[in-house]
């Protein structure tokens, strides 16, 4: 198993839920259930795309395997700033 592609993967499906939670209108009583906010649970995933996007880098051979650590870092470092920009914003606010 390649970390690099499977990283990749990750941050493709953390944008994919990025969408998805901020589109979605989720009840109350389901942010009880699991005790924290969705939003949260993105940034975590994302988090670890994005370290696992840095470990990647150890097992680069080729460009294409470059490339995909380079646009994974990219990827994950843009949805951290903007969910960390949203939550933070958000409890702010509340």
């Amino acid at each position: 198993m390649n970390i690099n592609l499977w990283s990749f993967i990750l941050s493709l499906c953390c944008i994919l839920l990025f969408f998805i939670v901020s589109f979605a209108k989720f009840p109350s009583f389901l942010t009880q259930i699991i005790g924290a906010h969705p939003l949260d649970i993105v940034l975590g995933i994302t988090l670890i795309a994005f370290f696992l996007g840095v470990i990647g880098l150890k097992d680069v051979r080729e460009w294409k395997a470059m490339a995909r650590s380079i646009f994974t870092i990219i990827f994950s470092t843009g949805l951290l700033v903007l969910l960390v920009y949203i939550i933070l914003i958000g409890r702010l606010l509340s």
